[in-house]
Formats: C-alpha cells, structure tokens, sequence
C-alpha cells in the first residue's frame, strides 16, 4: 500500500510529486473538460493564460482534495498563480482525509501530519507573512495603478445619491431595492426600540439576549413567508453557514447549484456531507446528482435569485424533482424577497406554489428590508431544530434591538406600499430598454440586477474609472466572484431612483461604453 507524505516534493500518493500532481490534473482538466491544448505547461506558467477559469479552478481543487486527502481553502487557491505556488501551498496542508489512493490515509499518515504540523510551526510566521504578501499582489497593484474600487468609504447619502471622497455620485450598486434605508418609518421603529432596549443586547438568544421584539419580528416572518416558524440570526452569511452545517452531516448529501453564494458553499463544505454541484439553473444536471444521492438523506440547496446574474432558479422543476427524490429543499431569499412576486413576497407567489412546496426559507435583513441580520422561515421541526443545535445561533450574540424594530417595520411597508414593488419594476424594465437600446449585453438578467458585461478585466476597471469620475457609483466584478470570461459590472436600480436618475446613469455608461469601445 502507498503511504502519503505530507512534506517536500514527494507530498502525493504513489510517489509522484506534488509538482508532477497538479499538472497531471491542470492537463486533465484543458484537455477532457475544456477542450483546450495541453502543451506550453511549465511550473511557472500563469495557469490563467492556459484557459483555466474559475470553474477549473474548483474542478482542479476537488481533484487534489480526493488525492492528498488535504482540505483547500478556494480562495487562497483563486489567487495561486501557476503550478509551482499551488504546489508550495498544497505541501503546508495538513493531511485532513482519506485519499483516493489509500482509503486510510496510508500508514505513514499520523506521523506525516505530525511532521508537517511541527514543521509548519517551526517556520509559520516567516513563511505565512511571505504567504500573505504573496497573495495581496493583486491588491497592491490595484492601489498602485488608482484602480482600487472596493470597500468605497461613503460620507453622506440623500436618496439615490451618496458623497464618496466630498464628490457626489449616483448609487447604482445598492442593494437597498425598494428604497428604505431612509424611510420614516423604518427609522422611528429603530429609534423606539433603541430607547426601549439600548443599544445591543444581554447575550446570545438561548440565554438572556431573547426580547419581545425578536418574538414579534419572529412570527411576522413566518406570517410574511408563508411558514410555521421562523428563527432570526445575526447576520445572513452566519444564517446560511449554520443553517446548512446544522441539516446535514457526513451520512448525508447536500446538492448546491454552481453559481449558489458563497456563504451557501461555506456551508455545504463545513457540514462534512458529501457535497454534489449541478450545473447552473440546468434541470437535468440537478436530477443526474439526485440519482448520485441515491438512498442518502438529501438537502438542495439554492438562490432564488442569482446575486452576480440577476437570474431567477427554475424553482418548479426544482420542487418537482425534491418531491420525487424526497429530498429536503432550501431556498435562499436573499435578493428575492420584497422583489419577485405581485406584493413582494418572494418566489413562492411568483411562481404560485403552495406554502408546503419549500421546506426551508432562508433570507437576509440587510437587503430589502433596508436592515442587518438573517432568518430561516420553515417547518416547526425545522426550526425547532436549528434553535437548539445551530453553533450561529446558539453562540451568537442576539441580533440589536434597533435592527430588529427596523426590520418588522420593512416588511410593514412592504405589505401597505404595493406600489413600492411596482416602480421597482417599471424602473428596471425602463434601464435594461435603455442598455440594450445602446449596446450593452445585460447578461441573463431577470430582476433588478443588472450585469454590463464587460468580459474582461482591464475593460471592467477602466468602465469603473471612467463611470465613476462621471458621478456614477458602480460596482466592477471580476474573477473568481464570477467565471474568468465573465467579468462585468454590477449595477442594481431601486423603486427610489427617478427616470432623471435612470437617464444619467444611462448617459454615463453610454459616454464610458464608447470611450472604451465597449459599444
């Protein structure tokens, strides 16, 4: 039997190098999954300029995961240039699994993974800081060349318009849909409970941080969603991450579409069960994995509305295969609730099904609802369930009270200002008319999300730069938040922007598209 040794070239299974590993699997990849050429492959050779993309990445990463038995952090991996960084970082990792090779980790196993830990420690702060310099060179270039545009520090905002650097732009990458985040209503809800209760909270929920309010904000939820219960976490990645690990374990399967946010994926990987991909949106891929699940308890999982698309799941098909394989289903709410359906109640009175049709209903308070914080709408036993053995929510610290009276108060106005919903609509219908009228490739946009595709990099950051100097705030998305030839900027619209809004932004991006040849 071959043994795994966790240390120096000869990191990998039946005496290979880790080296020789990586390219068998970068070659693997070109040739049978993209069809690409396999020759020009060298160790230093940016793994980006020979066609792997994002999704080769993940491919490649799932390949070297089930060989070494090692766990890869993806993000790390996203920003590995060629085979020789990948190579230096798979030789840290600690074996964490069974390999492929040897189903008990080979007999020199424990000892290796005792060696690297001491070996790692022995260097860690020299060879992690290089690590992290490494990895922020991109970064560090951005910056350099002025093309930094994230975490963009805003000073002041007036409606649709927001001060950034004492310069006044347009928000066109807001997530705020139906226009809250200064209502009236919403602020004087906060402002109350804040006198009532402070400003935080006396503990985690199952203790002493449990107030009337969270009871409240609770049952409207479950009222809102068309569910027996509802439980409220403290933030909506925390949601998704906890709900998910907590549903699921290593005797089960849980199925994810590929373009599912990542809080999602983070939380199929921290579950430990057998974790199955279907290709986006594609009814046929998803029913392919259900039969891979066979008799295992089954979780699917999936957006309701895609955050980098503004595409809407197939959510019928999708009830219709869970109910035939029996398998649970979530659906995550995210950018669907107060957006899809005639009064903003999600995708379930979008499609019209029936309240039993979605298991577990995940949203966030921070979107719509012009808030902070995350629930899970759903079954009693569901619920009940994540209430006593979600770590998220047990661990956590309750959400403010402030945040909670501001987020029964969003769903209020959503139930009594339908014409909220409405604009929203007219206003999107009126901006994707006014892209394609002028050239631009909104992607497959659906709701208020709206891609302008770019397609690269260099296109993305010098829209950005130009759009910006303009006075329109927009967002540039690049890989690996989206496949490697998918780079576009990501620009949302509200019920709050005003056709004079819509019709400056449209002129900017015109103005920008044409400098750069976009259109």
């Amino acid at each position: 039997m071959p043994s795994v040794n966790t240390i120096g070239s000869k990191s990998v299974t039946q005496g290979r190098s880790t080296h020789e590993l990586i390219r068998e699997k970068v070659e693997t990849w070109l040739r049978d999954e993209a069809g690409l050429p396999t020759d020009g492959i060298g160790h230093d050779t940016p793994l980006v300029q020979l066609g792997v993309d994002s999704l080769g990445v993940a491919s490649i990463s799932c390949e070297l995961e089930r060989e070494t038995g090692k766990r890869l952090n993806p993000d790390v991996l996203y920003e590995l240039e060629n085979i020789d960084q990948i190579a230096r970082y798979l030789d840290r990792l600690p074996v964490t699994a069974p390999t492929a090779a040897s189903p008990t980790g080979g007999v020199d196993a424990p000892a290796a993974a005792a060696a690297t830990t001491m070996s790692v420690e022995a260097t860690a702060q020299p060879s992690l800081l290089k690590h992290y310099e490494l990895l922020n060179r991109r970064v560090r270039s951005l910056k350099e060349h002025n093309l930094y545009f994230f975490e963009t520090e805003i000073s002041a905002h007036d409606g649709t318009w927001v001060v950034v650097e004492g310069r006044r732009m347009l928000m066109l990458g807001s997530y705020q849909y139906l226009g809250m985040l200064a209502h009236p209503h919403l602020k004087q809800a906060a402002v109350s409970a804040l006198n009532t209760f402070g400003t935080g909270h006396h503990g985690a929920r199952l203790l002493t941080g449990t107030t009337t309010l969270h009871r409240q904000l609770e049952r409207k939820l479950a009222e809102f969603m068309r569910a027996e219960e509802a439980i409220v976490f403290s933030s909506g990645f925390v949601t998704n991450v906890a709900t998910v690990s907590t549903l699921v374990d290593r005797t089960c399967c849980v199925i994810g579409d590929e373009w599912n946010h990542a809080s999602i994926v983070d939380g199929c990987r921290a579950s430990g069960a057998d974790f199955l991909i279907f290709e986006h949106n594609n009814i046929d891929s998803l029913a392919q994995q259900l039969e891979k699940a066979a008799v295992r308890p089954t979780l699917v999982v999936v957006d309701a509305v895609f955050s980098m698309d503004g595409d809407i799941i197939d959510l019928p098909a999708v009830v219709d295969l869970c109910k035939k394989h029996r398998a649970l289903l979530m659906v995550d709410e995210a950018h669907s609730l107060g957006v899809l359906g005639k009064t903003g109640h999600g995708i379930q009175e979008h499609f019209g099904l029936e309240d039993s049709d979605i298991d577990v209903k995940m949203g966030t308070l921070s979107k719509t609802l012009a808030n902070s914080g995350g629930f899970v709408a759903g079954r009693e036993p569901v619920i009940t369930f994540l209430r006593h053995h979600a770590r998220g929510y047990i661990f956590s610290g309750a959400l403010p009270t402030s945040q909670v009276g501001g987020s029964i108060a969003a769903l209020e106005v959503i139930e009594r200002e339908p014409e909220l919903i409405q604009r929203l609509w007219a206003n999107r219908e009126y901006y994707v008319k006014g892209l394609k009228n002028l050239g631009f490739d909104t992607g497959h946009s659906e709701t208020p999300i709206v891609p302008v595709m770019t397609y690269t990099d260099e296109l993305v950051l010098e829209m950005t730069r130009l759009c910006r100097g303009m006075g329109l705030l927009v967002v540039p998305v690049a890989f690996p938040a989206v496949p490697l030839n998918a780079t576009r900027l990501r620009t949302c619209v509200s019920s709050a922007h005003c056709q004079a809004d819509l019709d400056f932004a449209l002129d900017v991006l015109a103005k920008a598209g044409r400098q750069t040849g976009l259109i």
